[in-house]
Protein backbone atom coordinates (compact mmCIF):
# COMPACT_ATOMS: atom_id res chain seq x y z
CA UNK A 1 0.00 0.00 0.00
CA UNK A 2 2.98 2.68 0.68
CA UNK A 3 4.60 1.33 -2.64
CA UNK A 4 1.04 1.86 -4.45
CA UNK A 5 0.77 5.23 -2.20
CA UNK A 6 4.02 6.78 -3.96
CA UNK A 7 4.02 5.45 -7.72
CA UNK A 8 0.55 6.91 -7.77
CA UNK A 9 1.63 9.80 -5.44
CA UNK A 10 -1.93 9.84 -3.28
CA UNK A 11 -1.28 11.00 0.30
CA UNK A 12 -4.29 9.52 2.09
CA UNK A 13 -2.65 6.26 1.23
CA UNK A 14 0.85 6.65 3.10
CA UNK A 15 -0.34 6.71 6.34
CA UNK A 16 -2.49 3.27 6.11
CA UNK A 17 0.63 1.91 3.88
CA UNK A 18 3.15 2.89 7.03
CA UNK A 19 0.25 1.42 9.67
CA UNK A 20 0.52 -2.14 7.82
CA UNK A 21 4.34 -1.38 7.87
CA UNK A 22 3.99 -1.43 11.49
CA UNK A 23 1.43 -4.00 11.82
CA UNK A 24 4.00 -6.42 10.34
CA UNK A 25 6.51 -5.61 12.76
CA UNK A 26 4.15 -6.12 15.57
CA UNK A 27 3.04 -9.37 14.02
CA UNK A 28 6.56 -10.36 14.35
CA UNK A 29 6.23 -10.10 17.77
CA UNK A 30 3.73 -12.26 18.10
CA UNK A 31 5.48 -14.93 16.37
CA UNK A 32 8.73 -14.66 18.31
CA UNK A 33 6.78 -14.50 21.94
CA UNK A 34 8.43 -12.43 24.58
CA UNK A 35 11.66 -11.68 22.95
CA UNK A 36 13.18 -8.52 23.41
CA UNK A 37 14.41 -7.35 20.20
CA UNK A 38 17.55 -5.25 19.91
CA UNK A 39 17.16 -3.98 16.74
CA UNK A 40 13.98 -1.83 17.80
CA UNK A 41 16.21 1.43 17.47
CA UNK A 42 17.38 0.70 14.23
CA UNK A 43 13.61 -0.52 13.22
CA UNK A 44 12.07 2.55 14.69
CA UNK A 45 14.92 5.10 12.76
CA UNK A 46 14.62 3.72 9.80
CA UNK A 47 10.83 3.61 10.28
CA UNK A 48 10.90 7.32 10.75
CA UNK A 49 13.04 8.12 7.63
CA UNK A 50 10.82 6.11 6.04
CA UNK A 51 7.21 8.06 6.97
CA UNK A 52 9.30 11.39 6.37
CA UNK A 53 10.33 10.79 3.07
CA UNK A 54 6.94 9.36 1.80
CA UNK A 55 4.86 12.06 3.37
CA UNK A 56 7.71 14.33 1.45
CA UNK A 57 7.49 12.76 -1.59
CA UNK A 58 3.61 12.99 -2.24
CA UNK A 59 3.23 16.08 -1.06
CA UNK A 60 2.01 19.09 -2.96
CA UNK A 61 5.03 21.31 -4.18
CA UNK A 62 4.44 25.22 -5.63
CA UNK A 63 8.30 24.76 -7.03
CA UNK A 64 11.68 23.28 -6.48
CA UNK A 65 13.23 23.55 -3.27
CA UNK A 66 16.80 25.56 -2.64
CA UNK A 67 19.71 23.24 -2.06
CA UNK A 68 20.53 24.75 0.81
CA UNK A 69 17.06 24.26 2.52
CA UNK A 70 17.32 20.54 0.95
CA UNK A 71 20.33 20.01 2.40
CA UNK A 72 19.30 21.38 5.78
CA UNK A 73 16.18 19.31 5.92
CA UNK A 74 18.65 16.12 4.97
CA UNK A 75 20.72 17.01 7.58
CA UNK A 76 17.99 17.53 10.55
CA UNK A 77 16.75 14.21 9.43
CA UNK A 78 19.97 12.78 10.21
CA UNK A 79 20.07 14.15 13.62
CA UNK A 80 16.30 13.05 14.11
CA UNK A 81 17.02 9.49 13.31
CA UNK A 82 20.32 9.35 15.80
CA UNK A 83 18.55 10.88 18.22
CA UNK A 84 15.77 7.86 17.65
CA UNK A 85 18.05 5.69 17.86
CA UNK A 86 19.88 6.63 21.36
CA UNK A 87 15.96 7.61 22.87
CA UNK A 88 15.36 3.54 21.64
CA UNK A 89 18.70 2.42 23.46
CA UNK A 90 17.85 4.34 26.26
CA UNK A 91 14.44 2.41 26.37
CA UNK A 92 15.64 -1.05 25.46
CA UNK A 93 18.14 -0.49 28.54
CA UNK A 94 15.99 0.78 30.81
CA UNK A 95 13.42 -2.68 29.58
CA UNK A 96 16.09 -4.73 29.95
CA UNK A 97 16.70 -3.73 33.89
CA UNK A 98 15.27 -6.27 36.05
CA UNK A 99 13.27 -4.25 38.81
CA UNK A 100 11.04 -5.16 41.21
CA UNK A 101 8.66 -2.47 42.36
CA UNK A 102 5.38 -2.61 42.45
CA UNK A 103 2.29 -0.70 42.63
CA UNK A 104 4.33 2.75 43.48
CA UNK A 105 7.07 1.66 40.65
CA UNK A 106 4.19 0.99 38.17
CA UNK A 107 2.66 4.86 39.13
CA UNK A 108 5.70 6.28 38.23
CA UNK A 109 6.11 4.98 35.19
CA UNK A 110 2.81 5.43 34.15
CA UNK A 111 3.14 9.30 34.95
CA UNK A 112 6.27 9.28 33.08
CA UNK A 113 4.40 7.66 29.99
CA UNK A 114 1.99 10.72 30.44
CA UNK A 115 4.35 13.35 30.69
CA UNK A 116 6.19 12.07 27.79
CA UNK A 117 2.85 12.00 25.46
CA UNK A 118 2.62 15.89 27.12
CA UNK A 119 5.42 16.68 26.25
CA UNK A 120 5.46 15.34 22.57
CA UNK A 121 2.21 16.70 21.92
CA UNK A 122 3.05 20.71 22.42
CA UNK A 123 6.28 20.15 20.65
CA UNK A 124 3.70 18.66 18.00
CA UNK A 125 1.66 21.80 18.23
CA UNK A 126 4.33 23.92 18.04
CA UNK A 127 6.12 22.82 15.03
CA UNK A 128 2.51 23.85 13.23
Amino acid sequence: MLAAALVLRVPPLVAPGLALVGAEYAVLFVIRGDTIDVRAPLYGAAFLVTAELAFDAVGLRAGRAEPVLAGRRAAMLVLVALGSVVAGLVVLAAASVPVEGGVGLEAVGIAAAVALLVALGRVAVRSR
